[in-house]
């Protein structure tokens, strides 16, 4: 499966993609953008998932109401107010801005997806967003992804955003995408109907396939990717990942299971995994950034639960910001996640063991403390217990964190 990366990708590098941000004034800051459009000139297949939290913001619940239909062929987004449990004007911003930016896009209202990220139950400033959004589809342009990546980001410090490229059947097909989530970020995203600082991610393609196997791919490469990062453990109200597919590429449509389905899951876990460690990496205070590997899990489930309760945990996510290879806090977190483990458990930091077959090796304690100085780690758990294994990010936990999110709303 050959995936290659596009330089300076973004939302508009696949074919029929437009995009546009700016600044509608629904930030308290003169500078920063809060408005971002992405269209589509043809119908795209469209899928999502969204977060389990039950508190949903308007536009997650204007989606789901929508995302059964065939095709869409815009997303309109802003940052800085989450449109989230701010009684009925929440609900008429959502109507209104959808009517008025499919009215000057020239499509059906139900072609229009929304998402939004900010501060929970705050008014919508609704008179603001409807003087921006005829502005927005002006400014669309194909060199307008940086500026929608802009639109989105709320405490983020850069703008995250890549597209790459691969074949199907011969043909040439582009995947971008573009994200945000540096705080309230510990996703659980799901398919509409399905069990299982906000994270935003809307990808675009010029790839033919089928709404089913769209799905397919989304909720495959979800899993393994976003659905397996923390900065904070709060699963946000407003979560989602949003795709377009409009075809354009003109690849044999894709409608069943296969080496070409797996390609496409492939590219977009590639995408997702690079945006997943970009918004850890940016996380509100983040100093540590700590890859998971927990192996020799008994099942794939138990090794899932294992990495995420030590990536969730905040004896753990303190220990990195204190630089101390504790690993007892460990052991503690993997026992607390009620899986199969044996006593002769390993653990390592970058390679170096702290713990060898359930005993302490004192002599690599100072060997383990430099690479907790590190910007970046690999912390591995072997269970010794079967041949499932899982990998989860996290960060440390700082008292930059808490400062930025003790007067976050202020």
């Amino acid at each position: 499966m050959h995936i290659t990366e596009i330089k300076d990708g973004s939302v508009t590098s696949p074919l029929g993609f437009l995009a546009s941000g700016m600044r509608a004034g629904i930030k308290k800051s003169k500078r920063k953008f809060d408005s971002s459009l992405i269209f589509s000139a043809a119908p795209a297949i469209s899928a999502g998932v969204f977060t389990t939290n039950k508190a949903k913001a308007w536009p997650l619940l204007y989606n789901e109401s929508i995302l059964s239909r065939s095709t869409h062929r815009a997303i309109l987004a802003n940052s800085g107010n989450a449109n989230c449990f701010n009684g009925e004007i929440g609900r008429k911003t959502v109507q209104a801005s959808v009517k008025l930016a499919a009215a000057k896009l020239k499509v059906k209202q139900q072609d229009v997806l929304v998402a939004s990220t900010g501060i929970i139950g705050k008014a919508f400033p609704l008179e603001k967003f409807k003087a921006a959004i005829p502005v927005l589809v002006k400014k669309l342009s194909q060199a307008g992804g940086l500026d929608a990546a802009k639109g989105i980001l709320t405490t983020d410090t850069v703008e995250k955003q890549m597209a790459v490229q691969f074949h199907i059947g011969g043909k040439l097909v582009t995947m971008g995408a573009m994200a945000k989530g540096a705080g309230m970020v510990y996703p659980h995203m799901v398919l509409p109907g399905k069990r299982h600082a906000t994270m935003l991610c809307f990808v675009t393609t010029d790839l033919a396939i089928s709404k089913s196997m769209l799905r397919r791919a989304l909720d495959g490469a979800v899993q393994k990717t976003f659905n397996n990062i923390a900065i904070d453990n709060d699963i946000s109200t407003n979560d989602m990942v949003l795709v377009l597919a409009n075809g354009v590429a003109g690849n044999v449509r894709i409608t069943g299971p296969g080496q070409s389905l797996d390609l496409v899951e492939a590219a977009m876990t590639h995408l997702f995994a690079y945006l997943s460690r970009e918004m850890v990496k940016d996380g509100e205070g983040v100093q540590h950034v700590c890859e998971i590997r927990v192996k020799g899990a008994r099942s794939q489930a138990e090794a899932r639960k294992a990495a995420s309760q030590i990536g969730t945990s905040m004896l753990v996510k303190t220990m990195f910001a204190g630089e101390d290879p504790n690993w007892g806090r460990v052991v503690a977190a993997v026992g607390a996640s009620q899986v199969s483990f044996s006593k002769q458990l390993d653990i390592s930091f970058d390679g170096i063991y702290i713990l060898k077959n359930g005993k302490e090796l004192t002599r690599n304690r100072s060997k383990t403390r430099l690479v907790l100085k590190k910007k970046m780690f690999v912390l591995q758990v072997d269970l010794k217990k079967g041949p499932f294994e899982e990998t989860f990010l996290t960060t440390d936990l700082t008292k930059f964190y808490v400062w930025i999110n003790s007067a976050y709303s202020t």
